[in-house]
């Protein structure tokens, strides 16, 4: 049976930055490493949207990108 050791994660907010002159979103992303392996996916939610609710810009997504190493 093969080993999974949770190494890092990080939880990225993308926000819409503005528009170009095809009136297309132009993005910014903020990232936030050392993500402690015990937060659950509500927790990151909750956590994330209170940090966009600082920002000017508005939140288009959330991802959470966690690095496993297997063996």
């Amino acid at each position: 049976m093969a080993k999974v050791n949770f190494l890092g994660a990080t939880l990225r907010l993308k926000y819409v930055a503005g528009h170009n002159a095809q009136n297309e979103p132009m993005f910014t992303t903020k990232t936030y490493r050392n993500l402690n392996s015990s937060h659950t996916a509500e927790d990151l939610v909750e956590v994330a949207y209170a940090i966009a609710s600082l920002s000017s810009h508005a939140l288009d997504s959330i991802v959470k990108q966690e690095t496993t190493d297997l063996s």
